[in-house]
């Protein structure tokens, strides 16, 4: 049964989606907690007692996660965190990437990979979803299809929730995925697939 929508709801959703873009120059002001968890919240948060999340996911599989590279966060140490889903927090999970390493991996001189407060790296259990879905397609490489597709409405969410915040993010895609994989510490059989930089953007 569909939740019926206020006009007040619907007016700051068409709101938000109009004031979309992609920002790329960030303050050194730091991001407040609360904030950023909320953002993740939005993004692969449990919001339902079925265990459903904010983005959807092909039978409901959710073989992504969030690695949380935090260089300038209120109340939270420099480091690198993975996202609690059930719980809606982050977990400690090891040192933060040594600055200028992410820099190198970009096809495009993405500098904001090193200047913005907080990078959200988007992985993937790429042989789990594969696995899953391997009879619905010849090659067995359907399961690689539902990814894409999840981690492009977990991007959306990303950058809905940044606006409702009055923060502003970009999504990276150009980058060497192994050079990558190589400077993070991210869960066990996950690969990266997508960057999110976070932060309050510089006025233009």
């Amino acid at each position: 049964m569909a939740v019926m929508t206020t006009e007040h709801e619907r007016n700051l959703l068409y709101s938000l989606i109009a004031r979309r873009r992609s920002v790329r120059q960030f303050t050194d002001a730091p991001i407040d907690e609360l904030a950023l968890t909320r953002i993740l919240t939005c993004a692969q948060g449990i919001n339902s007692r079925d265990g459903k999340r904010g983005a959807p996911s092909a039978h409901a599989l959710y073989p992504l996660g969030l690695t949380v590279l935090v260089r300038r966060v209120q109340a939270v140490e420099v480091g690198s965190y993975v996202f609690d889903p059930q719980r809606n927090r982050l977990d400690r999970l090891a040192h933060a990437p040594v600055s200028g390493s992410l820099l190198p991996v970009s096809l495009a001189d993405d500098e904001w990979l090193e200047t913005a407060p907080v990078v959200i790296v988007i992985s993937a259990d790429y042989d789990l979803a594969l696995r899953h879905f391997a009879d619905q397609q010849p090659d067995g490489l359907r399961g690689a299809r539902y990814v894409d597709i999840e981690t492009g409405a977990v991007a959306q969410n990303l950058y809905l929730a940044a606006q409702a915040e009055n923060l502003g993010g970009v999504l990276v895609m150009g980058v060497d995925d192994e050079a990558l994989a190589r400077q993070l510490t991210l869960p066990a059989a996950h690969k990266p697939v997508a960057l999110f930089c976070l932060g309050q953007g510089q006025a233009s």
